[in-house]
């Protein structure tokens, strides 16, 4: 007979088993009396009902354990995303389907780039490919598209799982980012409002110095020259220089102060105020203008209107620094709720393109693109081969024509 590997039982405390001996070679086992077979029964039926118990206790165990794990999965501070292969939502936290502001059911099944915006498709595209491939977490900060139609600046930290011949898979920790852009953002802004005040102040020092200054002082040395002259022809000639010298000084603080503060643009509207501006610029700079005004000019508030004629300042400025620039043309329309704002020149902007970003004028165009989101709207830069450049702002006007937005700050033209 060959040995008993079968686990040893557990036997219930304080209940005694029978047992069977070994039986010698060449005999046979004893039979249990009967009273043997009923205590050996009540021996196996405690022990099943600790195992039983046991069971049960395991049971709650794993349960309350569940519990624990779907209580820390679905209301964690960040979002979950488990993604396939193809980059498609297999699994998803209620954290993660409510920072894309839609519910679980609808996220699962659905490409993750589905919910990420347009502009950042392609960087998408290229990191889901990298991270699949790579042995670590990957991170990137990506601009997502909330069902509500507001944005989401996130982070993602993609970890790729791999498990045996199965195809690899992505876990994604989703971080709301939008706070520190934010702020990143309205640092930018109150930088980029010092920069152009201080900018501001050398333009007008400078042309009171150099301008203003050397005019006063040439109506003082005509001045002084015109006692002592004695004939009354060059005396009327002299006047006559000093006279135009006057008007031309008169135009020169004219402008300055409507650079500093257009009462133009309190006075008549932002339409007038825009085509002074654009008129003005042309002639300084010997360029041609075109200018196309909707009729009549959107009814904002006066923090807002500023903002919009310090922006047109701004990208005027820029097109007037640009390499072979000969003329622009300014385009203000209203288009499906929009406020559409568009210069266009004739030449390439000079750090407005993706290869020229390392250029300084790049401050230029991060600072508009700044200040059109901080007016709700968003800038779009082009490059128009063989016809030039065009900027873009598209501002909507249920919250421009709200009062309460701050006032910009632009570099002097």
């Amino acid at each position: 007979m060959t040995p008993d590997t079968r686990p040893a039982r557990k036997r219930a405390p304080g209940v005694v088993g029978a047992h069977w001996s070994a039986p010698a070679q060449g005999q046979h086992a004893k039979p249990l009396s009967n009273a043997a077979l009923v205590h050996e029964l009540q021996v196996h039926q405690v022990e099943l009902e600790m195992q039983n118990e046991e069971l049960r206790q395991t049971q709650m165990d794993l349960a309350a354990a569940r519990d624990r794990f779907v209580d820390l999965y679905d209301l964690a501070p960040v979002g979950y995303l488990t993604l396939d292969s193809d980059g498609s939502v297999t699994g998803a936290n209620l954290t993660a389907a409510a920072m894309l502001a839609t519910d679980r059911k609808t996220l699962l099944g659905k490409t993750f780039s589905h919910h990420v915006a347009p502009a950042d498709a392609d960087l998408w595209h290229h990191h889901l490919a990298q991270a699949l491939a790579a042995d670590a977490t990957q991170r990137i900060e990506l601009r997502l598209r909330r069902r509500s139609g507001e944005p989401l600046h996130a982070l993602l930290d993609c970890l790729p799982i791999r498990a045996g011949e199965q195809p690899t898979t992505l876990r994604v920790t989703l971080s709301d980012n939008t706070q520190r852009k934010q702020a990143e953002l309205e640092r930018r802004i109150a930088d980029n409002a010092l920069d152009a005040s201080e900018a501001e102040r050398r333009h007008v020092a400078r042309e009171l110095h150099e301008e203003l200054g050397q005019r006063l002082s040439a109506l003082k040395m005509e001045l002084a020259s015109l006692a002592g002259a004695n004939d009354a022809t060059d005396q009327q000639t002299r006047i006559a220089s000093m006279l135009e010298t006057l008007d031309d000084t008169v135009a020169m603080v004219r402008r300055i102060s409507t650079g500093l503060r257009p009462l133009m643009l309190d006075d008549l509207g932002l339409n007038a105020a825009i085509d002074w501006l654009a008129r003005d610029t042309a002639q300084r700079h010997g360029l041609q203008v075109s200018l196309h005004l909707a009729e009549p000019s959107p009814a904002l508030d006066e923090r807002t209107a500023l903002a919009m004629y310090r922006m047109v300042q701004q990208m005027l400025v820029h097109m007037v620094r640009s390499a072979h620039a000969t003329g622009f043309a300014v385009n203000l329309q209203q288009k499906s709720g929009d406020l559409v704002l568009t210069v266009q020149g004739e030449a390439p902007l000079k750090g407005y393109t993706r290869a020229q970003q390392t250029h300084a004028d790049s401050d230029g165009a991060r600072a508009l693109r700044d200040e059109a989101h901080r007016l709700g709207g968003q800038l779009e830069l082009a490059d128009l081969p063989g016809r030039g450049s065009r900027i873009t702002v598209r501002l909507p006007l249920a919250i421009l024509t709200r009062a309460g937005n701050t006032t910009p700050s632009g570099d002097p033209l």
